[in-house]
């Protein structure tokens, strides 16, 4: 079988590495019964693949006892049946390193430890460090109990790790532990007495260390504490499951590993937050600075004169180095040694927008693995990332990058719904999600580099009342439970289907990137992730996907390995014309400008905005110097520049193979280039109507579009020139385009095509008449409290404003529709909160579930006289699980919110039915055909 017939084979028939995912909640100890209902429905709905993850509500005594091991044991073997894969997700709740407290149990010395510093003045001999806060506090009560035994925060052995006396305007540091009387400790506070005072121009800095004596986590940089991790945490699974391993069990997932952030009231300087600390970790600093020791804990606190922040990149460096290897090494080792592969993800300050800073500004990420993204990709398989709620945003194109940077490409992305909507409270999460939104959401994680989704979460079950204390109740912890939404069971599926089918098309492209977007990773070792590099990145990284231009992500590093020709520049086996600077202020050694003026000179083009590089964090301080000589090759903006200038970084590339253009003003959004078999993949989207150009070499050019609703390829006629490509709202077309007037394989493809066979027209269509009367509502009798409703309701508006308030189930609209003869219809409706299916006369006869809402009656399924037409609507859960309890301003829109509309055939009356494929909205509309022409 060749490459290109592979593809096409599992573009139709997706494997579950592709197909979407999904955090199994647990919130309780399920039986074998609900267990195989559960992966049932998962399996139905599309979801191939799952991770159990115990939430806050399951009793955390419980997380990896016999019981549980029994039912995990139960999952891996229903999963086995379906031909699904498993992944196991490594601790409870999230925030791998605990165990749910197992680890440390008995084992009081493992857990964690962190290193705070005491600030003593000229002339004074004592000084103290209190009001220690834990970031857990943010999260409530019920995170506390679950990170600390008891629910409070407790300290213990404290300890005396340097002493400094700073001196000077050059803050000259010399270590004198002899200075030192006592350290006293308490559970809550510390503090130091010197010998003797500090001297008059002078600053004594002690640093102290002390064991969180009630945190149920492990000290994540102290190796045998790692060790003891693992076998309380992982092992019990190889134990139990341990046959399936390599199969079925497929890979081990963490979650954002790290210490708990802790920040106290006396703290100054550029760290932001306590640090985890080991004997280990400082026998390590020893051995890298010796005598120079000093000098460099001094400047990892104060100083921006750029020999103190040289030493700063370098303590940081050496800081995420020693913490990946001890724990992320730790877990790989053991991963691969059962045949597992590894993955998971760390805690991205990017989640959910653009910038650097856009989340967890109250912790300094650099003491959790450096903040260094393409290090820690090094330790996986597999790449994830997390995103946050409906929007497009940097994870999805920086895990790509990552990942490419170690040659693979494509991520998983967790996606999970954390801003509530307006009238919410934050955790209240997003119960209001429509099938709309989160297909939206995941085409554009794929356009960007997400190769399968994870959903966070499929719950076991939606929780209590209107009790909405954080996590503690299911019903708030982190909403949707993507099962109960009403759209789930009968739209999922069709959803699921073309995201894995999309992700498919996408896997052997070689992306049309033209931009290199270097990572800032030495600036935020120096200035901080709340520095300009966060924003200059996000503007940057923002007005790229804006203006269609495709970019990646890339590491200093990879600039050491670059391949320059003129014009552009190799990195790994992707060709870049531009490489951008967003406010680089610190680089690893004069090489690194070398290399940059290297580039310039070959052609490539190298941008810049905001601050310019000031600091080598090796060798001589030049950099400042070497920056001006290099200044007059650079193109400097003030920030990101407008949109013709990022045009014009792309490649023209209509002269030598296919590419897309799109026209100014075009919502088109898109991703292609190359693939494995000699041709070339374009995959569009485009959330309102828009148009964009295929343009084509001298040809003649091979068409195929691929239909990712149900897995049809149809071959379009030969095409020279550029193709003009219509895409109408919330429309995905996927083209293949390769040399020669017939593909490689013949025209086989296209036997699935029912618009090509049947050989249907389109037909014209009357004016439409609006249905406004006549309607009622009824509610199935196996739903919610409303079952057997029957009653008047109207259409333009929704039920929650005709006294349905706190209903978000299913429900059908009916009404008759009176015939002379049966001839196609077509039924339009404006606007709806919810995903239809349309029946006529009891036979079903289309589905949608995103606008534009419409369905073609065929004549068949229609007689003389009275017809009864049938609109199931499913909304979303919101009105059900916020009524009552404050966290809406007011109901959410359910149902028919406008009349529809409906036309008849005024010609082609033989017009055959058209698919009933899930979301086909162009063939539930006719052929597709003319939304191509050549320009």
């Amino acid at each position: 079988m060749s490459v290109h017939e592979t593809s096409l084979q599992r573009f139709r028939n997706p494997d579950p590495w592709h197909a979407p995912a999904a955090y199994w909640f647990w919130h309780r100890l399920p039986d074998k019964d609900t267990i195989r209902a559960q992966v049932r429905q998962m399996y139905d709905a599309g979801i191939r693949s799952f991770q159990v993850q115990a939430r806050l509500s399951y009793p955390i005594e419980g997380y990896l006892d016999d019981d549980y091991l029994a039912a995990c044991r139960a999952a891996v073997e229903t999963a086995a049946e379906f031909g699904m894969i498993v992944g196991i997700y490594d601790d409870y709740n999230w925030q791998t390193g605990h165990a749910a407290g197992r680890a440390v149990t008995g084992h009081d010395e493992l857990r964690e430890r962190h290193m705070f510093w005491v600030r003593i003045p000229a002339g004074a001999s004592e000084g103290s460090l209190s009001g220690i806060r834990s970031a857990t506090e943010n999260l409530g009560p019920a995170a506390m109990d679950w990170h600390y035994e008891g629910g409070v925060v407790a300290w213990a052995d404290w300890r005396v790790e340097y002493t400094l006396v700073v001196e000077g305007e050059q803050g000259v540091a010399a270590e004198r532990p002899e200075l030192v009387d006592r350290a006293d400790g308490t559970a809550d506070r510390c503090r130091v007495r010197l010998i003797d005072p500090v001297p008059d121009g002078a600053e004594a800095i002690v640093f102290v260390s002390a064991r969180c004596a009630t945190s149920r986590l492990v000290n994540p940089v102290d190796p045998v504490a790692v060790d003891r991790f693992i076998e309380a945490g992982y092992q019990p699974f190889a134990d139990a499951l341990g046959d399936f391993f390599g199969s079925t069990v497929a890979y081990m997932f963490f979650d954002q590993p790290h210490a708990v952030y802790y920040d106290w009231a006396e703290r100054t300087g550029d760290l932001r937050s306590a640090m985890p600390f080991h004997e280990s970790l400082a026998v390590s600093i020893r051995e890298r600075w010796a005598e120079r020791t000093p000098h460099v804990l001094a400047a990892v606190l104060d100083g921006d004169e750029p020999e103190r922040l040289s030493l700063r990149a370098q303590f940081y460096e050496h800081f995420s180095g020693y913490a990946m290897e001890t724990f992320l090494g730790k877990l790989r080792t053991w991963s691969h040694a059962h045949g597992l592969r590894q993955t998971g993800h760390e805690v991205l300050g990017h989640v959910g927008g653009w910038a650097l800073d856009t989340a967890f500004t109250n912790w300094d990420l650099r003491v959790n693995f450096g903040l260094d993204h393409f290090g820690v990709d090094g330790y996986r398989d597999l790449t994830a990332v997390d995103a946050q709620d409906a929007l497009v945003q940097l994870s999805p194109v920086f895990g790509d990058s990552v990942a490419r940077h170690h040659g693979r490409g494509g991520t998983m992305v967790e996606q999970y719904f954390l801003t509530p909507p307006e009238g919410g409270t934050p955790w209240s999460g997003h119960w209001g999600l429509t099938l709309q939104e989160l297909r939206t959401t995941a085409i554009n994680h794929h356009l960007l580099g997400m190769r399968q989704m994870v959903f966070h979460g499929f719950y076991q079950t939606h929780g209590h009342g209107d009790d909405h204390e954080s996590l503690r109740n299911p019903r708030f912890d982190f909403p949707p439970g993507i099962n109960f939404e009403p759209w789930f069971a009968d739209h999922h599926l069709g959803f699921a289907l073309e995201s894995a089918r999309l992700s498919e098309f996408l896997e052997p492209v070689s992306p049309q990137s033209d931009v290199a977007v270097l990572y800032p990773l030495r600036t935020v070792w120096t200035a901080g992730q709340l520095g300009e590099q966060a924003s200059a990145l996000g503007e940057w990284a923002r007005a790229l996907t804006e203006a269609r231009v495709g970019f990646h992500l890339v590491d200093e590093r990879d600039l050491d390995a670059a391949a320059v020709e003129e014009g552009a520049v190799w990195i790994g086996d992707h060709r870049y014309r531009a490489l951008v600077l967003p406010a680089v202020t610190t680089l690893r050694s004069a090489a690194s400008l070398r290399r940059l003026r290297g580039l310039a000179e070959s052609g490539v083009r190298v941008l810049a905005s905001g601050a310019t590089p000031a600091v080598y964090q090796e060798g001589p301080q030049t950099a400042v110097e070497d920056w001006a000589g290099l200044a007059p090759a650079v193109e400097v903006f003030a920030t990101a520049p407008e949109e013709a200038v990022l045009r014009g970084l792309v490649a023209r590339r209509g002269q030598t193979e296919p590419t897309l253009r799109v026209p100014a003003g075009s919502p088109v959004r898109w991703r292609g280039g190359p693939d494995a078999a000699d041709g070339f993949r374009f995959a569009c989207f485009a959330e309102t109507e828009g148009t964009v150009e295929l343009l084509l070499p001298d040809g003649p050019w091979h068409i195929e579009e691929w239909e990712a609703s149900d897995g049809t390829v149809r071959t379009l006629e030969a095409a020279e020139g550029p193709v003009v490509l219509r895409l109408e709202q919330n429309a995905l077309r996927l083209l293949r385009v390769c040399r020669g007037a017939e593909p490689a394989s013949g025209r086989a493809h296209a036997a699935g095509d029912s618009e090509a066979a049947a050989g249907h027209g389109t037909p014209e269509w009357s004016a439409p008449e609006e249905l406004e009367s006549g309607w009622l509502l009824e509610v199935a009798e196996d739903a919610y409290e409303e079952a057997g409703t029957r009653r008047d309701i109207a259409v333009t508006y929704g039920w929650e404003r005709q006294g349905l308030p706190a209903f978000a189930g299913t429900a059908d609209y009916v009404r008759q529709i009176e015939l002379d003869a049966p001839v196609p219809l077509k039924l339009t409706l404006p606007a709806v909160a919810g995903a239809v299916i349309v029946s006529v006369n009891g036979v079903r006869v289309g589905a949608r579930a995103w606008t534009p809402y419409r369905v073609t009656i065929p004549a068949d399924a229609l007689r003389p006289g009275g017809n009864e037409l049938r609109i199931r609507v499913a909304p979303s859960a919101a009105n059900r699980y916020y009524a009552g309890t404050g966290l809406r301003a007011e109901p959410e829109p359910c149902g028919l919110l406008a009349p529809p509309l409906l036309s008849h055939a005024l010609a082609n009356p033989d017009l055959g039915a058209p698919p009933d494929g899930f979301g086909s909205g162009p063939r539930d509309s006719g052929p597709r055909s003319s939304s191509i022409t050549e320009g």
